[in-house]
Parts: structure tokens; C-alpha cells; sequence
């Protein structure tokens, strides 16, 4: 639709005047209003996006606290006693002395204990750990699982959030939802600062994902929904490098933070204070389409263009897409139900779903495995950033030169080939720590970051506006069972098999990846 021809002084193509965009539309799409306003952008608009993505930044101090709060203690570290039980049986066998306490085991029942626990001796730590708190520190019994699950849980907190978020995305609003997130994850973080008890920082965990991925979805979904498809991958890529960007700021927090319980009392700082836009952040005019409301949508227009220095007047224009979803039923039944009148739909969305699985599976496998692929970890999430900062750089011209299919099947590709060069077993170095599997775990990191931002992108442009929350929320809960079960492989899988399993299995599961783009 045209600018009126009746409005004097407005350019018949743009819609403009030389003091900027005033839109003097008698009827427009809200694609074709978004576009005017993006025609000639300002440094408002780009500064904008990136202050409502930038609650992305805060995100990998709450998701990976576990790997810096729940450190283990190596043989290198000293200890003494503590109790009187162990007291005595130093007294009795001084040799005990010299073992590592975690190599000190009894049979109880048929079972494995320790024979000190952390009541028992002191620990010479440069950081306090809720692994020796909590008795985790150790392989003996379902430890490590028990460890591991702190990490996983986070994950299966964000499914739920997520299937939560799938009707309130819709129906109350991308805003609203992503508020009540910021509240979970802010006050349920500051209550880690006190938690002394296992099963209570279980919870803490859960809720932090239900809040967590409340928030960061629903900001990741309003911002797109104000850009035109054109400056959807640009945006795509600012998301993920600020997650990168937030890589430093949790092994910061990990490092310099020497007791557990304040790492958590910092992070519920850092998601304040790098979340508060989400108060003062304007709603989707999509979400009004949505619900019918064309005076909000409308203003919600006007709103985002006054934000970007645009001018904007939309009181006698009427949006003609508002007809196209006003009278459906916007229903989680009539959206399931949707699913099975268009195959198409259903299909995309079930192909999504896998794609969203094995990634997430694949990426949170390393990052909470640095502990162990490389020598340091807080070297290996530093160097994580980099590898993701030119994944997300890199694939910005990727998909816009091949596209989006051919991109993520060149990303699946590539990891799949550096999965299968890590497995033979060859040091770098006769002290470094350094190995094969190190240098080609932290390129096939790219591959897969690449992947992760390449497929969230398709996401939102695949999935139809009155549905994009409900496959959207489908696709990441499917991802959010895969990092469920991601820490679990280099945890806990790849200690008791040869390193050909895991990297093995992630290389096929890509594969297949791609065989699905």
C-alpha cells in the first residue's frame, strides 16, 4: 500500500519528508510500516536492539555458575583434619595421610563410601565449592551424577518455562512474560547466597532455568518481530555475541569470587542490573495483531519509531493484516490442532525440534565440559568466546551469501569433522596439557555456535506470526532435554568409555543434522 497521495510534501516511494519518516498511510501491513522505519536506520535504531538483546549478556553468569561454584579439589590440594574421627584414624595409620582423601574408600552394604567426608577434613582451596560441601567432590557411588544433575537440572526449569512461555508468549504478551522471568531468575539466584543444602540449590537451579529462559525468549522474540526479515540475521548474530560476550563476565565472577555462595549473590546482580530494560521496553505490535488490538499495535508503532528518532502518525491508518489473525481462536488446542490441518507446518516444526535437540545436546556437552577437555577452564570459556564471537561474525555473511539450508548444512558438516579428528590421543606438548582433542573440541565449537545461531534465525522465519511463539517454545524445549543430557557427556560418559564414544556419537548425530536441514 502507498502513502497517500493526498498528504502534501510526502514522498510518493518512502513516505517521507526532509524531517524525517511521518507515514501518512491510509492502509499498511505492520511488515510495511517496520520497513519504512528501517529504510534509513540510526545509530537509536541499532543502540536500541541491542539494549533489548542485551539481556543475553547476563545469561552465561546464571547458566554455568555450577562449573565455577562446584569446583573439585585435586591431589595437589592439602588437607587436615577436621573431626575427631579422622583424628584417630591418621593416629592409627599415618600413612593415610598421604592418600588422597576421594581414593579413601569403605564397603558399606555392598556399596562404596568414603571413608572421610567433607565433615571430616579441611580442604586447602583457593575458592569454597558446593562439590565439597555437598560430599560431590569425589567418584564414588552417584556422585558425580548427583554433581552433574546441579548443572542438568537448570535445563529441565528452562523446558518448563518454555512450555509455560509457549501459551504466555501469545496470550498475555511477549513483555509481560519475559518480566515474570526476570523476577524468578533474579530473586531465586539471590537465594543461593544462603542455600547450605543440596536439594534446596536443586530448586534454586530448576527455577533459574524457568526464569532464566522466560526472559531471554521472550526478548529474543520481541526484538525480531520489530525487524524486517532483512535485518533478522544481523540481529540473530548481536544476540548470540552478546551471550559471548557473557563468557568472560561468569568465568570473571568463577575467578575472582572465592566462596560459592556469593558467585550467586553476583550473578543476581549482574541479571538486575543487565536486565532492567525489560521495565521500559515497548510490547510487539505483533502480539496486538495477535489479540485484535489495532489502537495498541498501532501504538506500540508509533512508539518504536519515536525511539528511533522516525515520525510517525498512524491515526487514520488502517492495518490491513490486522484482519488476517483477529478472528481465529488463539487457543494452545487450536494452535496443536493447526499442526495437524497443515502437514507442512507440522513437519518444519517436528524437523526443527531434532535439529534443536542434538545441537543444544552438542554445545552444552562442551561447555560444561572445559574442565575437562582442556588444561584450564577458565582459559577454555575464554577461549570459547572467541571461537563463538567468529562463529556468529562468520555467519552473518555465511547465510546471507549461501542462504539459510545450505549454511547450516556446511556448520553441521564442519563439526562433524572435527569431532572425528579429536578422537585419536595426541599430546601437544610433554607438559602443557594440551591435546588433539583440546584444539579440535574448541574448533568444532564454531561449527556448532554457528549451527545454534543459524537454526534459532530459521526459526523465527519459518514459523507463521500467530504461531511463531508456540514452534519457537516447541523447538527450545526440544533443545532444552538436549542440554539436559549434554553436561552428562563429558561428565560422566566420557571418563568410563574410550573418547571415541561420545565424539563419535556427536559426529553421526550431526550428520544427521544436516541430512534434516
Amino acid at each position: 500500500n502507498e502513502p497517500s497521495a493526498q498528504s502534501s510534501g510526502i514522498n510518493a516511494e518512502y513516505g517521507e519528508t526532509k524531517e524525517g519518516f511521518r507515514g501518512c498511510w491510509t492502509s499498511a501491513s505492520c511488515d510495511e510500516l517496520l520497513d519504512s522505519i528501517w529504510r534509513r536506520p540510526t545509530w537509536k535504531s541499532y543502540l536500541l536492539i541491542m539494549v533489548l538483546m542485551g539481556t543475553w549478556i547476563s545469561a552465561p553468569s546464571v547458566v554455568y555458575i555450577t562449573a565455577f561454584a562446584g569446583i573439585n579439589p585435586t591431589a595437589d590440594n592439602k588437607w587436615t583434619c577436621r573431626s575427631q574421627e579422622c583424628k584417630d584414624l591418621i593416629a592409627a595409620n599415618s600413612s593415610l595421610f598421604s592418600e588422597f582423601p576421594c581414593e579413601l574408600t569403605r564397603e558399606v552394604d555392598g556399596k562404596n563410601e568414603l571413608l572421610l567426608k567433607s565433615a571430616d577434613i579441611e580442604w586447602e582451596m583457593t575458592h569454597s565449592s558446593f562439590a565439597v560441601e555437598f560430599d560431590l567432590n569425589c567418584d564414588v557411588g552417584a556422585t558425580k551424577a548427583l554433581k552433574t544433575l546441579l548443572s542438568s537440572i537448570y535445563f529441565a526449569g528452562a523446558l518448563t518455562g518454555l512450555i509455560i512461555g509457549g501459551f504466555l508468549y501469545d496470550h498475555i504478551g511477549r513483555k509481560k512474560t519475559a518480566l515474570l522471568g526476570y523476577f524468578i531468575v533474579v530473586v531465586i539466584t539471590l537465594c543461593g547466597t544462603f542455600c547450605h543444602n543440596y536439594n534446596f540449590l536443586l530448586a534454586i537451579r530448576f527455577l533459574q532455568g524457568t526464569g532464566g529462559f522466560l526472559v531471554a525468549t521472550g526478548m529474543y522474540i520481541l526484538t525480531v518481530e520489530l525487524l524486517p526479515a532483512k535485518y533478522r540475521n544481523y540481529a540473530n548474530a548481536a544476540a548470540q555475541m552478546l551471550w559471548a560476550f557473557g563468557y568472560p563476565i561468569a568465568a570473571g565472577v568463577g575467578y575472582f569470587v572465592k566462596d560459592w555462595n556469593y558467585m550467586f549473590l553476583a550473578a543476581a546482580i549482574i541479571v538486575f542490573i543487565l536486565n532492567i530494560q525489560v521495565f521500559f521496553c515497548i510490547e510487539s505490535p505483533r502480539f496486538y495483531l495477535i489479540k485484535g488490538d489495532a489502537k495498541s499495535a498501532k501504538m506500540s508503532i508509533e512508539a518504536f519509531a519515536a525511539l528511533t528518532g522516525a515520525k510517525l502518525d498512524l491515526e487514520n491508518t488502517k492495518l490491513s493484516d490486522l484482519g488476517k489473525v483477529q478472528e481465529r481462536e488463539q487457543s494452545f488446542w487450536q494452535q496443536l490442532r493447526d499442526m495437524c490441518s497443515y502437514p507442512s507446518l507440522l513437519l518444519e516444526t517436528l524437523i526443527l525440534m531434532f535439529l534443536w535437540f542434538i545441537v543444544a545436546m552438542s554445545y552444552y556437552g562442551f561447555n560444561f565440559g572445559w574442565g575437562y577437555i582442556v588444561p584450564n577452564m577458565y582459559l577454555g570459556y575464554l577461549m570459547a568466546m572467541v571461537g563463538e564471537l567468529i562463529a556468529y561474525a562468520s555467519a552473518v555473511p555465511l547465510i546471507a551469501r549461501m542462504g539459510r539450508r545450505r549454511a547450516i548444512m556446511l556448520m553441521f558438516v564442519g563439526a562433524a569433522v572435527f569431532y572425528l579428528i579429536a578422537i585419536p590421543d595426541v599430546k601437544l606438548g610433554k607438559e602443557t596439557g594440551w591435546t588433539l582433542e583440546s584444539i579440535c573440541c574448541l574448533i568444532g565449537v564454531i561449527f556448532v555456535s554457528g549451527s545454534f545461531s543459524g537454526v534459532y534465525l530459521w526459526t523465527t522465519e519459518l514459523a507463521p506470526t500467530s504461531h511463531r511463539g508456540f514452534v519457537f517454545c516447541m523447538s527450545s524445549s526440544a533443545a532444552r532435554i538436549g542440554s539436559f543430557l549434554g553436561p552428562y557427556i563429558f561428565n560422566n560418559l566420557a571418563p568410563v568409555t574410550h573418547k571415541a564414544v561420545p565424539l563419535g556419537g556427536l559426529a553421526v548425530l550431526v550428520l544427521l543434522c544436516a541430512l534434516g536441514s
